[in-house]
């Protein structure tokens, strides 16, 4: 007897495969093409367009119904300067208002006679001198004080007096070495301890004064207050990384801008500024105010198509009552 027939489904199979290779090649091969899908990518669902609609939606809506101008005159608090342009008002004066103001500090320090005071100053420009080093009996008494005080002298602060004396007269203050307490006048900036890098003068620059400025701080806690959702929707559309600081990151910096630009007025009346600081609310409080805007807006809506089609019902009612009259008087 002969050997049975092989079965249709088994020469398929042998048909399939690629002439030269044996099973275990193929099998290799194949898994070598594909592409094992990431954790992050099992994590995320499908693209889902809905969260990213409903995101921009969002922005769009606060855009739309909250106006951070709306103040009385009489509440209305300066954001400018005498002469500020209206572009410049609503475009960069909130950056760069109330922004690069410096600390004053007084500090008093103890030393022994013979011993020098140890700071090291930049050539002073107008009334201040930046610190550019620390050593001596500034150094003693730095080191007397805890590492957070704020009463400890720092690289990057700026002088402005020594024992009453400034300007070209601090050198000479610096060099004395019989005081036993000296006397300094310093001025601090806002930026944080770890940017006090960007200090390269003892007057703030315009970089200084954006990072310090009320607005700049304002719109940082807005934007990442905003980013929170948009990350969230993100997560959730499923769409790739680039559209997170395009997109989602983008609508929420240009929304907290708006939120926080300084607004203009020309009609006002003397004593009253012309570019003037927004209403400065919370997120929250943000979403309550255009939540109430947008449903009087949909009351006033509903209000105007009832008195709408009241009139057209009104109107076509009298139409017809003419046309009846006229039919029975024919």
């Amino acid at each position: 007897t002969g050997a049975p027939a092989p079965k249709p489904c088994e020469m398929g199979k042998k048909n399939s495969a690629e002439p030269g290779k044996g099973d275990d090649e193929v099998e290799k091969s194949n898994a070598q093409g594909e592409k094992p899908e990431t954790l992050f990518a099992r994590m995320r669902p499908r693209r889902r367009v809905i969260f990213f609609i409903g995101f921009v939606g969002f922005c769009v809506w606060i855009l739309a119904f909250y106006n951070p101008c709306k103040i009385e005159t009489k509440s209305r608090k300066d954001c400018g300067y005498s002469g500020i342009s209206p572009s410049y008002c609503i475009t960069g004066s909130c950056f760069t208002s109330r922004g690069g103001k410096l600390e004053k500090l007084k500090v008093k320090v103890e030393r022994k006679k013979g011993t020098k005071l140890g700071l090291e100053l930049s050539d002073a420009k107008g009334d201040l001198a930046l610190i550019q080093g620390i050593s001596g009996a500034v150094q003693q008494y730095n080191d007397q004080l805890p590492a957070d005080s704020l009463q400890r002298i720092r690289v990057g602060d700026a002088v402005a007096k020594v024992d009453g004396a400034s300007g070209k007269n601090l050198a000479e203050a610096l060099s004395r070495t019989s005081e036993k307490v000296v006397e300094i006048d310093v001025r601090r900036s806002s930026l944080p301890s770890f940017l006090l890098w960007l200090r390269s003068s003892a007057k703030p620059g315009t970089i200084e004064t954006i990072l310090t400025a009320p607005g700049f701080q304002r719109w940082s806690y807005l934007t990442t207050q905003l980013g929170t959702v948009g990350f969230s929707c993100w997560l959730l559309s499923g769409y790739g990384t680039a559209s997170l600081p395009v997109w989602y990151f983008g609508f929420s910096a240009a929304v907290a801008y708006k939120l926080v630009r300084c607004c203009h007025d020309e009609s006002v009346p003397g004593g009253v500024p012309h570019c003037y600081r927004p209403v400065e609310e919370e997120l929250p409080k943000v979403v309550e105010q255009a939540w109430a805007a947008s449903y009087a807006l949909a009351l006033k809506t509903v209000d105007q198509w009832k008195s709408f089609s009241q009139e057209v019902f009104s109107a076509s009612a009298k139409k017809e009552k003419k046309r009846k009259k006229k039919d029975k008087s024919s």
